[in-house]
C-alpha cells in the first residue's frame, strides 16, 4: 500500500505543500529457475536465479536449502509409510516452523546445504538478482526444500503472491550425478590416500558419465595450501569403458605435507559441459618428498583357482598392477593393504603357461615377476563353461525358499551344450569341501544363456523379491541350496564343483563369501561374468535388489 499524505504547513503567508510517498509493499520474487511448489529434475550443482521486484537489502537476504532424510525404501512400490517416495528412497520434510522463525532472525539452520549467494541490482535499477551455487553438488536422485527470506531497502520484508510476508519456500529434486558436468572421482591415488610421493606420476579420475578425450583437456588439483596445480594429457584408464576414466599428468611436483582435492577444468562430457567440483571428499595428502624406493613384491604369491589365476600380496603402498598370461591381461589399482589380482584363462588341462605381474608405484617406479604355471583339472574340455554370477543369501521372503545363485554360459558362440555332473557346495570362507553340496539337476546351456538354481519350494511370483522373467531356466534342487541354505553372516562361500571322472571333483568357479548378507536384506551380489573371485569383483546389485535371469 502507497500512502501520499498532503500537509499544508503555514509558516508564512503562503501555503508550501509536501507530498510524502512511503512504499509499505515487500518486495517479491518474480522469475525463478525453480518452477513451483516443486522443481524436479534439477542439475546438481546449479546455479539457481532468483529475481526480485525491488532492490534488496544484502544485510537481509536469507538463503537455506536443506536436504530431505531418508527414512526408508520404496524401489518395489511407490508408497511410503512416512514421507515422499523419490527415486526408490522414503524422504521426509526436515522444515518446521522453528526453521522458519530461526532464518527470519538470521540464525544458522542445522544441516543446511553450503551455498555461495552472488546479489547484484538489476541493470535498469528495479530490482535485484541472486544467484545461488551450491560449494559442493547435491546428493543425486534426492528431494531438497529451499527457503528465501529478504527486506528491501525500506525494512519491508518479502511477500507472498497474497501479500502475506512470509518466508519463501520452493521443493526441488535433483537429476543424476553428471546432470550438471562431469564430477571427477579419484581412482589413483585412493581417495584418502596417506603420505602420497610428491614426485606423484600419474592421477587416475573416474567419472558417471563418459567425457571427451581431449588433448588439451585439464583438472585441477587444489591444495588446502590454496596451491593449485594442473593435470594435463589425459590418457584412458587400461580396462575401462572408454570414456569412463582417464589418467593425467601432473604440471610438476606437489608440496610437502598437504591436503590436494580434485576441482573442475576444461574437460567436457560429450553435452559439451566443463567439469565440476566433486561432491564427496576426493583428496589425498602427500608425504615428506618424493619416493626414490621401487615397490616392493617380497610378499607376492601366484594361485590357480578354478580357471583363474591370481596374484596376491600385501601391498605397502598404492599400487597400478598388471598381470598377464599370453594374450590376456587384467589392470588393477590397488589401496595399500591386501590385493587380490585374477585374470581367468583358456586352454587345455595340462598346458604350461607363463604369468608376469608388474607394479608401478605412485611414483611411477616399475618393478616385475614372473611364473609358470600348469593348467590343472578345472580346464579339462569336457568341464561345461560356466561361472556363477550372482548369489542372493537373504531375501525379503522366506527363506531358505527364496534364496537363488545364478550361473551364466560365458561362451559368446557355439551350439547349444547338455550339462550333467554339477554341484552347489557352501562352507567357511577358504574351506569349502568340493566333495559335498547339492547335485544340479540335467539341464542344456546356450551361449550367454543365464540359470537360476533355486530350491525344490521357491516361488518366482512370490512378490517379495523380484522374480525372473518367463522362461528362465530354473535349476531346482532339493530343499535348500547346499548345506541347509546360504547363511546371513559373513565368510559364507559358495562353490561350483564338477565330477571330472577319476581325477575327482574341481572347482569351476566360486563366490568367496566376501560381503555380509545380513547387511543385505533382498539385495544381491553381483559379478561380471567374465571375472574372476575378488573381493573386488563381487558388489552388492546396482539396482538395490536382485535381478534373477537377467543380470546387472
Amino acid at each position: 500500500m502507497r500512502l501520499r499524505l498532503l500537509l499544508a504547513l503555514a509558516f508564512v503567508p503562503s501555503c508550501i505543500d509536501f507530498v510524502l510517498d512511503a512504499d509499505l509493499d515487500g518486495p517479491r520474487i518474480l522469475a525463478t529457475d525453480l518452477p513451483g511448489p516443486r522443481a524436479v529434475e534439477v542439475p546438481v550443482a546449479g546455479p539457481w536465479r532468483l529475481e526480485f521486484s525491488e532492490p534488496l537489502d544484502p544485510g537481509h537476504l536469507r538463503v537455506a536449502l536443506l536436504e530431505w532424510p531418508t527414512v526408508g525404501a520404496c524401489e518395489l512400490t511407490p508408497e511410503c509409510d512416512e514421507g515422499s517416495c523419490e527415486r526408490g528412497r522414503c524422504q521426509t520434510d526436515p522444515i518446521a516452523d522453528a526453521d522458519l522463525r530461526a532464518l527470519e532472525r538470521g540464525d544458522p539452520l542445522d544441516g543446511a546445504v553450503a551455498l555461495s549467494v552472488t546479489l547484484e541490482d538489476m541493470p535498469d535499477g528495479t530490482g535485484s538478482r541472486a544467484q545461488l551455487v551450491p560449494q559442493r553438488p547435491l546428493a543425486a536422485h534426492a528431494r531438497h526444500s529451499l527457503l528465501v527470506f529478504a527486506r528491501d531497502r525500506r525494512g519491508a520484508p518479502l511477500v507472498d503472491d497474497d501479500g502475506e510476508a512470509a518466508v519463501w519456500r520452493r521443493d526441488l529434486v535433483t537429476a543424476g550425478p553428471a546432470s550438471s558436468g562431469p564430477a571427477p572421482r579419484l581412482v589413483s591415488p585412493p581417495p584418502g590416500a596417506d603420505l602420497v610421493p610428491t614426485d606423484l606420476a600419474r592421477v587416475d579420475t573416474a567419472f558417471a558419465r563418459p567425457v571427451v578425450l581431449a588433448a588439451g583437456a585439464t583438472l585441477q588439483l587444489r591444495g588446502a595450501d590454496d596451491s593449485l596445480r594442473e593435470l594435463l594429457d589425459p590418457e584412458p584408464c587400461p580396462g575401462w569403458v572408454p570414456g569412463l576414466c582417464l589418467s593425467w599428468r601432473t604440471d610438476g611436483p606437489l608440496a610437502p605435507g598437504v591436503v590436494y582435492e580434485l576441482g573442475g577444468g576444461t574437460l567436457r562430457d560429450r553435452a559439451g559441459r566443463p567439469a565440476i567440483a566433486p561432491r564427496e571428499f576426493a583428496g589425498f595428502r602427500t608425504g615428506p618428498g618424493p619416493d626414490a624406493a621401487p615397490p616392493d613384491l617380497d610378499s607376492l604369491a601366484f594361485a590357480l583357482v578354478g580357471r583363474c589365476l591370481h596374484a596376491r600380496l600385501h601391498a605397502r603402498e598404492p599400487l597400478r598392477l598388471r598381470l598377464q598370461v599370453d594374450a590376456a591381461a587384467r589392470e588393477f589399482v590397488a589401496p595399500a593393504g591386501p590385493v587380490d589380482v585374477g585374470l581367468r584363462l583358456g586352454g587345455p588341462a595340462g598346458a604350461e603357461v607363463t604369468a608376469t605381474l608388474e607394479a608401478r608405484d605412485l611414483a611411477g617406479r616399475r618393478v616385475e615377476r614372473s611364473t609358470t604355471h600348469v593348467l590343472g583339472d578345472s580346464f579339462d574340455p569336457a568341464a561345461p563353461p560356466l561361472a556363477l554370477v550372482e548369489v542372493l543369501a537373504n531375501p525379503r521372503g522366506r527363506e531358505p525358499a527364496q534364496e537363488f545363485v545364478e550361473l551364466a554360459d560365458l561362451r559368446a558362440t557355439g551350439d547349444p551344450l547338455q550339462i550333467a555332473g554339477l554341484r552347489l557346495v557352501d562352507g567357511p570362507q577358504g574351506a569349502v569341501d568340493p566333495a559335498g553340496g547339492d547335485p544340479l539337476p540335467p539341464f542344456t546351456s546356450a551361449p550367454g544363456q543365464r540359470h537360476v538354481v533355486v530350491p525344490a519350494a521357491y516361488d518366482p511370483a512370490a512378490g517379495d523379491d523380484p522374480g525372473p522373467p518367463p522362461g528362465t531356466s530354473l535349476l531346482r534342487v532339493d530343499a535348500s541350496l547346499a548345506a541347509g541354505g546360504l547363511k546371513n553372516s559373513p565368510g559364507e562361500a559358495v562353490a561350483l564343483v564338477f565330477e571330472t571322472g577319476a581325477n575327482g571333483p574341481v572347482v569351476l568357479d566360486s563366490y568367496g563369501g566376501w560381503h555380509d548378507p545380513g547387511d543385505l536384506p533382498g539385495r544381491s551380489l553381483a559379478r561380471d561374468p567374465g571375472g574372476c573371485d575378488t573381493p573386488a569383483a563381487w558388489a552388492p546389485h546396482p539396482g538395490g535388489r536382485a535381478n534373477p535371469g537377467l543380470g546387472p
